[in-house]
């Protein structure tokens, strides 16, 4: 596990050229995936911009640097849509205020935790409304919506904050290239799939708080609207599933 700090500023290392090509100036985050898709990368032709690269081209994170196989991982931003597309949507978790499911402010985020084998956040540092300190980690499980504006917690967190993340809490890199592969009842749940069935029955009968509309003019969700599975779909396909996710009421 890793803290997003320990990543940023990181020295980026070619294992095939065996030498430094840039630096780690971001983490681009997915909210509905709720990991690091992409990172950010300073190179030495810094005046073209930054570059990016995929976290599963990284073989390694340690304290010298991070580890990839070769320069060829790296690509312009310009040339990378779903790089601008996760960058539009702004998700940056230090700083980010915590909300239970009721509407109640806990704190703010300090940092957050990455598994390094696969990049997903499993766990946000709480610094609770008043606090002058962390008082402990969100952990994954307790985690309804990544947001821009808010991240959203189950109720009571403050009974749910965990000192430390275990390795065993981690979900498996495998879960996370097969998101549909269809599993038996006797199989185990996968954590991922989980997370987000408990996120849409969560949403499912509320109540929308305000007219979400798309880009291109359709009607997502008009005020009043109680919240279904058809239309949280509607709300994945427009890019409309953070802001359905932060205007909802009983």
């Amino acid at each position: 596990m890793k803290n997003s700090r320990q990543v940023f500023g990181l020295p980026v290392l070619s294992i095939e050229e065996g030498k430094q090509i840039g630096i780690v100036k971001h983490l681009v985050l997915n909210p509905e995936l709720g990991k690091v898709s992409y990172l950010l990368v300073e190179d030495a032709a810094w005046y073209l911009g930054l570059k990016t690269m995929p976290f599963e081209a990284v073989q390694g994170i340690g304290e010298f640097g991070l580890t990839i196989g070769s320069r060829s991982a790296l690509s312009a931003v310009a040339d990378s849509p779903e790089v601008i597309a996760l960058l539009e949507k702004n998700l940056r978790l230090p700083g980010t205020q915590v909300l239970s499911k009721k509407g109640r402010l806990v704190g703010t985020i300090d940092d957050f935790i990455i598994d390094e084998n696969n990049a997903v956040i499993m766990g946000c540092q709480l610094t609770l409304v008043r606090g002058e300190k962390p008082a402990g980690i969100i952990p994954r499980k307790s985690i309804l919506t990544f947001g821009r504006d808010f991240l959203v917690v189950e109720e009571n967190i403050e009974n749910m904050l965990v000192a430390d993340i275990q390795e065993s809490d981690a979900i498996p890199a495998a879960t996370q290239e097969l998101p549909n592969f269809e599993k038996s009842d006797k199989q185990p749940v996968d954590a991922l799939e989980h997370f987000e069935e408990q996120q849409r029955k969560y949403l499912i009968g509320k109540k929308a708080t305000m007219k979400i509309v798309a880009d291109n003019g359709e009607v997502v969700a008009e005020e009043g609207d109680t919240i279904t599975s058809e239309m949280i779909e509607r709300a994945k396909a427009a890019d409309r599933y953070i802001q359905l996710t932060l205007n909802i009421r009983d």
